[in-house]
């Protein structure tokens, strides 16, 4: 049996997510229990609604370098957790991306049309604890993202430089840059290079109007730019040597 406390807290666990067995677990309740006031708070539409977080290292790895490059996040008073990515609606890539997150999350993104810019958006706790495993960021998100310090896969590795410089980055003159107001996620973005042996210079581009941040650019060599193309194989068509 499950006190009036405990029946909140597990619609309150349903409309966020989670599963049966997970709340059955932190509460220490039998399955059964739980499942009944589960189905009366969110009936059969939560198996619909549940992302499923992808095992592969490289998918892993790319869906937070695009939200490092183009997200943003959101945890409201009710408990509901929302990231959105934000793209150029002109360019083609905000469609493969969506075909890419519904292939591999089990789920279609709610799309949003906002002038030129297009949205995909998850309501997903579970994508949201997916994303704190690997990125650290503070209040302004864009100036202070970065990747947390541990051991990341090759994998991992390729699929975030693949997500960063399909959102946040541009080739120009045969050569793929990375773009960021970051400090962090420049010094982030120049370890993982390094671990895969391509070679870059950096810039910074100062900014002299108020409130505005300068931009940390680090650019390939011409050779390391096609070792990134052959290895990391970007997914925008704009970023295609």
């Amino acid at each position: 049996m499950a006190d009036k406390t405990q029946i909140t807290e597990i619609k309150r666990l349903a409309r966020q997510g989670e599963s049966v067995n997970e709340i059955k677990d932190k509460l220490d309740l039998a399955k059964s229990t739980v499942y009944y006031h589960f189905k009366k708070e969110v009936g059969q539409k939560q198996k619909e609604n549940q992302v499923k977080i992808p095992e592969d290292e490289e998918v892993k790895g790319e869906i937070c370098g695009i939200f490092a490059g183009d997200g943003y996040f959101k945890e409201y008073e009710n408990g509901h957790y929302t990231t959105v990515l934000t793209l150029n609606y002109k360019q083609n890539y905000w469609k493969r991306l969506s075909s890419f997150l519904e292939d591999n999350l089990d789920k279609e993104a709610h799309f949003i049309r906002q002038d030129s810019r297009a949205r995909l958006k998850y309501d997903s706790k579970k994508l949201y604890k997916m994303l704190k495993t690997y990125l650290a960021w503070k209040e302004d998100k864009t100036a202070s993202i970065e990747l947390k310090n541990g051991e990341l896969s090759r994998d991992f590795k390729k699929g975030f430089l693949r997500g960063l410089i399909d959102t946040d980055g541009n080739l120009n003159n045969e050569r793929y840059i990375f773009n960021t107001i970051s400090g962090n996620l420049k010094q982030s973005i120049t370890d993982l290079l390094k671990d895969l042996e391509m070679d870059y210079s950096l810039r910074i581009d100062e900014d002299k109007r108020e409130n505005c941040r300068d931009m940390h650019r680090v650019i390939l060599t011409q050779k390391s730019s096609k070792k990134f193309q052959a290895e990391i194989r970007p997914r925008h068509p704009k970023k295609e040597l």
